[in-house]
């Protein structure tokens, strides 16, 4: 089993709930919360925000680290612009395709600047109801370098009223109606309003979490996420004073319940399909009067959040104000199709999965590489034995025309045209055009005669030409003895032109690199 854990950072405290994950499930270990140092110190100078929620976190865990714990958070809803898309098929392919474009065209910014994630809610008739998640680089960044500097490396940074939602997916909310109870609602709002409980049974629940920093809104359908949004919120001081009176109470409370009935009415569909419960948490189901004031103003029961027993520890106090940290524990416990906004520059490294995902996808690049390696080396192969054939037809018409026999070996071949009682044994193997070019090559710049008679056979070259004077001859003769192929230079005979400086020259030597004696052709 490894350690699951979700940290809810309110504005004041910070709640932990680890969760121990196995196979078969998962048990709650951990749930605890510590203050958050006010912002102001005793000097005057604000503490940093990364210093006061290490210094939580160092309260929570007894001065260790988290460690390699798997950690979820949530961004604050201030941070996250949601909104809910429908489209008109169910295919994961042609939805990753479409939504980029469809979630450019709903936000002020380019894509480039932001960092978006999508949940699918349901798929029904063909169609899929989803809910898009967006935040700013810029804000994303700033959250986890200060993350990162208080010593948290979280693996999920999500949308709260996902989080939240996890609670009625799981079933650990006690007071979770059967999901396939279709009984009409019957609240008597009187009865409400004294204080008398109201059971009913509905095929929708709500889950609302609110405070001074902020409102997270779900609602849940047949077990499943089907409404999440963020919602405005009032100053600590509004939330301070409601609790004094009923004047500030619906001041603080009027905003709350416009925002919901336009969500409920715009999103949670059919009158007779509406949530007839809503839970509360956080300090809202601590208001007095709240519960009551927002039965009757939104004609739904309002209650306080109750956990199951599975979804605490034993001796925990107070559970309900845990939920959206066990929720995040949730989500992290399976992220998959749920926005995490840890992805593409942002994407947490330091996961297993991740590692193995990038070792499955180097491996599969490995095999196509492999695989187009063997599809090449049979296709040189292939080319290769054609152009071997090809070769040995056309020597073996070669040699058929020349020693009337085929030879496909070229050794055999050359074997046969040297032999001497070879047809082929006259032919020269090297001509006299390749013997000049071989002489001239290796005349000295600086003393180039002008040829006028070069005689040549395979075995030897006679040179005559002229030059500007006697001293021209000798370095013409040192050039030809450097080449291994000339041998047997004689001394050259020269004698001076008459009426004229020049000098003529004859130079007789052997050519010996046609490997043929002398005599021969």
């Amino acid at each position: 089993m490894h350690r699951i854990v979700g940290l809810d950072v309110s504005a004041d405290a910070v709640r932990l709930v680890a969760l121990e994950s196995g196979f078969r499930g998962f048990q709650v270990v951990q749930m605890s919360h510590a203050p958050l140092a006010a912002r102001q110190v005793a000097e005057g100078a604000e503490a940093a925000p990364d210093t006061r929620l290490r210094d939580a976190l160092q309260a929570l865990s007894g001065g260790q680290p988290l460690g390699p714990d798997v950690v979820a958070v949530a961004l604050p809803g201030a941070l996250v612009a949601s909104f809910p898309m429908s489209l008109p098929f169910v295919d994961s392919r042609r939805i990753e395709q479409v939504l980029p474009a469809e979630v450019e065209s709903a936000i002020p910014f380019d894509l480039d600047e932001v960092v978006w994630d999508y949940a699918v809610l349901s798929q029904e008739g063909g169609k899929s109801e989803l809910i898009v998640g967006v935040v700013r680089k810029t804000a994303l960044r700033e959250l986890l370098a200060m993350l990162t500097a208080a010593g948290i490396d979280p693996k999920v940074v999500t949308f709260a009223p996902l989080a939240l939602a996890a609670l009625g997916e799981k079933k650990l909310l006690a007071s979770l109606p059967d999901s396939g109870d279709r009984t009409e609602p019957n609240i008597d709002i009187a009865a409400v309003a004294r204080g008398e409980p109201q059971l009913v049974t509905a095929p929708g629940i709500a889950l609302l979490e609110a405070g001074p920093d902020r409102a997270n809104f779900c609602i849940l359908r047949a077990g499943k996420t089907d409404v999440a949004r963020s919602l405005p919120t009032s100053s600590a001081a509004a939330w301070e004073a409601a609790a004094q009176d009923n004047e500030s109470l619906g001041k603080l409370l009027a905003p709350l319940a416009r925002d919901l009935k336009i969500t409920l009415r715009t999103r949670a569909g059919r009158k007779e399909t509406l949530p007839t419960r809503m839970l509360l948490d956080g300090q809202i189901a601590d208001l007095p009067g709240a519960r009551e004031w927002l039965s009757a103003d939104l004609q739904i029961l309002c209650e306080p959040l109750e956990l199951t027993p599975e979804a605490q520890p034993p001796g925990a106090a107070d559970p309900s104000s845990y939920a959206l940290a066990l929720g995040l524990a949730l989500r992290a416990q399976h992220p998959r199709g749920r926005i995490n906004f840890r992805k593409d520059e942002f994407a947490f490294t330091k996961d297993v999965s991740h590692v193995r995902g990038q070792f499955a996808r180097l491996a599969v690049a490995v095999a196509a590489v492999l695989v187009l390696a063997l599809v090449s080396g049979i296709a040189r192969v292939s080319a290769l034995e054609k152009q071997g054939k090809a070769y040995d037809d056309a020597l073996c018409k070669a040699t058929e025309q020349i020693l009337r026999k085929c030879y496909t070996d070229y050794r055999e071949a050359l074997g046969a045209l040297r032999g001497s009682n070879s047809r082929a044994g006259g032919i020269p193997r090297v001509s006299g055009t390749e013997i000049l070019a071989a002489v001239t090559n290796v005349l000295p710049p600086e003393a180039l005669p002008q040829l006028e008679d070069v005689e040549v056979t395979t075995t030897r070259v006679t040179l005559k030409g002229t030059v500007d004077g006697f001293d021209k001859v000798a370095p013409i003769t040192s050039a030809l003895k450097k080449d291994h192929c000339f041998g047997d230079i004689r001394p050259a005979r020269t004698e001076k032109v008459a009426n004229s400086q020049r000098v003529s020259f004859v130079i007789d030597f052997a050519y010996t690199c046609s490997g043929e004696s002398a005599g021969g052709a």
